[in-house]
This record gives structure tokens, C-alpha cells and sequence, in this order.
């Protein structure tokens, strides 16, 4: 039994690796749900008072720590394993069994899970339609991740003058001091988040029709049909276009399933349905 000071070291590293896996699996759960990056620090998104960095952060800590204490609990429980081990080795056959079934479902189910067979990929999706369901135009941002940019480049990726900028954000009580601060910064010194910053906005701005296909945006997850209905295009005529650019679509899927059967990228489908 490990002791030091009075302390159980083994029911300790038990115990801690239950609390360990109950909050791994609470984190996973969370993250499972939780809105893509870029609709998460864009709207400040956060679920029962932590952001999606707060929880990362905790899920890949717990899951770190996780793994020490497990290697703890083997060491700490080395004896009583091998006596265990060495016990089912008498029984030769049945051991190969049990170990050969183990390999078998590991195998299964990495086999399974890479190539998105169902119940594991349908199961994926489920994540994906969940996670895509918390975008809509209201809390999108112009690029990926614009709450980095300084209000300065904010203000030329929106196509509006910084003098207009700071004139309608007066009006709402924001003023603007130094248009090198971020967006994400200028937000937070008025309790606000990005979003309610572009909101004010983006009534007079001025994007491009593909502003929102650009690399990172996530436009790749999106099913093609989902991506001819944003952009009033009718599956037939869709097919149509790229067909005339030897694009193959086979049926319904996700614009990056589609790309990597053709060898392209899911921007070059874009381009090619005129988005870009």
C-alpha cells in the first residue's frame, strides 16, 4: 500500500482518476455542442460562465493529467496486476481470446471511425449539424477570426472609412481611442463582444458575395446542397456549373468530401459555382 504522511497514494490516484474522467467526459460533452472558433470568440459564446478556450483548456488539462495519474495507478498497483496477469496466463487459450477480441474491436472501431462508416461517422455528423447550426448572418464574422484585427484593418476589410467608423460607434456611446486596438480588445472595454461592435456596423458595409468563402470560415463542412441555397442556386443548375468545369458530384455531401474526389480544393468549387 503506498503511504507517505499518512496519506493512501493508491485510493488518492483512484479517486482522482474518477473525478479525471467524470470531467473529461462533461468537457467532451461541451466541446461536442459548443459553436465553431470562429463563431465563439466572435460572439464571446460562453456556456455555464466558460468560453470554448476555457474549456479546451480544462479537457486537455484533465486529459494530460488524466494519463499521469493512470500510469500512477499502474505502478502503484504493479504487484496485484501481474499476479492478475500471470494468473490468466495459466489459463493460455482463454487469455489469447480475450486478448484477440480486445485487438479485434480496437481495430474495428479506428477502422470504423477513419473511414466515417456508421454508427461513428453518423455520430460525427451529429457533431458537425450541431456545430454548424449556431452560425447564422447575425453573428458571423467578415474573415475568420476578424476580433484580432486592429480597428484600423477591421476598417478596411469592411469597406468603410475609419471616420465613419468611429462616427456611427460614438452615436452608441463607443469611442474609439487608438485604432490600433483589436476589435476583441475595443469590445471588452464596453462589456461588449465583437459581434455587438459589427452589428453596429454592418449595416453600411460593403462585402464582396464570396467574402464569407475564404480559407478557415469553415464553408468546407457545409453540404453543397446547403451551399446553393445560401447562394440562390438551384441544385440542378448548380450540378450544371460544376459539371462544365469537370467537377464530379455524385450526390449530395460535404463540399471537402467532394473536393478531395476530384483532387481539388473546396475553394476551387466556389470559384467554379462564380461565388469567389
Amino acid at each position: 500500500m503506498a503511504k507517505n504522511n499518512g496519506i493512501n497514494w493508491r485510493f488518492f490516484t483512484s479517486i482522482y482518476m474518477a473525478y479525471s474522467l467524470l470531467l473529461m467526459t462533461i468537457t467532451g460533452i461541451v466541446l461536442y455542442i459548443a459553436p465553431p472558433g470562429r463563431i465563439a470568440h466572435w460572439s464571446s459564446w460562453t456556456f455555464i460562465g466558460f468560453t470554448k478556450t476555457e474549456w479546451q483548456a480544462l479537457h486537455t488539462i484533465f486529459s494530460f493529467l488524466f494519463v499521469i495519474s493512470g500510469t500512477f495507478h499502474v505502478i502503484y498497483n504493479w504487484k496485484p496486476l501481474m499476479h492478475y496477469i500471470s494468473e490468466k496466463a495459466k489459463a493460455g487459450k482463454k487469455l489469447r481470446k480475450e486478448f484477440s477480441l480486445v485487438t479485434l474491436t480496437v481495430v474495428v472501431f479506428f477502422i470504423m471511425t477513419y473511414f466515417n462508416i456508421p454508427p461513428f461517422g453518423s455520430f460525427m455528423d451529429l457533431g458537425e449539424y450541431i456545430t454548424e447550426s449556431w452560425e447564422n448572418p447575425e453573428n458571423t464574422p467578415p474573415i475568420p477570426h476578424a476580433e484580432l484585427l486592429t480597428v484600423g484593418e477591421f476598417s478596411r476589410t469592411i469597406n468603410m472609412p475609419i471616420t465613419q467608423i468611429k462616427q456611427k460607434l460614438r452615436k452608441a456611446g463607443i469611442e474609439i481611442k487608438d485604432t490600433n486596438q483589436t476589435i476583441a480588445d475595443l469590445a471588452s472595454d464596453f462589456k461588449m463582444n465583437p459581434n455587438d461592435i459589427y452589428n453596429l456596423l454592418k449595416t453600411e458595409t460593403r462585402q464582396t458575395a464570396g467574402a464569407k468563402f475564404v480559407q478557415g470560415s469553415g464553408f468546407g463542412q457545409k453540404k453543397l446542397s446547403m451551399i446553393l441555397k445560401e447562394s440562390n442556386i438551384s441544385w440542378e443548375d448548380g450540378v450544371k456549373m460544376l459539371s462544365a468545369q469537370e467537377i464530379k458530384v455524385k450526390g449530395d455531401d460535404k463540399l471537402k468530401n467532394i473536393a478531395e474526389e476530384n483532387n481539388i480544393s473546396p475553394l476551387e468549387i466556389i470559384k467554379a459555382l462564380g461565388l469567389k
